[in-house]
C-alpha cells in the first residue's frame, strides 16, 4: 500500500531552500526602498506589495512547517510512550 507520509528533513530542506531567494528578494526590496525617490508613489505601491507578498510567503513555509511537525508528533509521542513503558518495566 502507497503512503504520502511527509519526509521532515526533506520538507524542512525543501522550506529552507525557498527561504534563500525570498530573503534576496527580500534585501532588494529593502534596497529599493532606500534608493527609490519618496515622491515616486506608483514604485512605492509596487514595492510595498513585493514586501508584503515576500511576507505571506515565509509566513505560508513557517506554517506548513509547524504543520508538519504537528503531524509528526503523534508519532514521536507514540515512541516515547511505548519507550517508557519499556523502562518502567525493567526492575533493579
Amino acid at each position: 500500500m502507497l503512503t504520502l507520509a511527509p519526509d521532515i528533513s526533506m520538507m524542512s530542506g525543501l522550506v529552507h531552500d525557498l527561504r534563500q531567494p525570498l530573503s534576496v528578494i527580500d534585501a532588494c526590496a529593502d534596497y529599493l526602498n532606500l534608493v527609490l525617490p519618496p515622491n515616486d508613489r506608483r514604485a512605492r505601491q509596487q514595492l510595498e506589495l513585493l514586501q508584503q507578498q515576500v511576507g505571506e510567503a515565509n509566513r505560508i513555509l513557517h506554517e506548513a512547517l509547524l504543520n508538519l511537525h504537528y503531524t509528526d508528533a503523534p508519532a514521536a509521542a507514540d515512541n516515547r510512550s511505548s519507550t517508557n513503558a519499556a523502562s518502567s518495566a525493567v526492575t533493579y
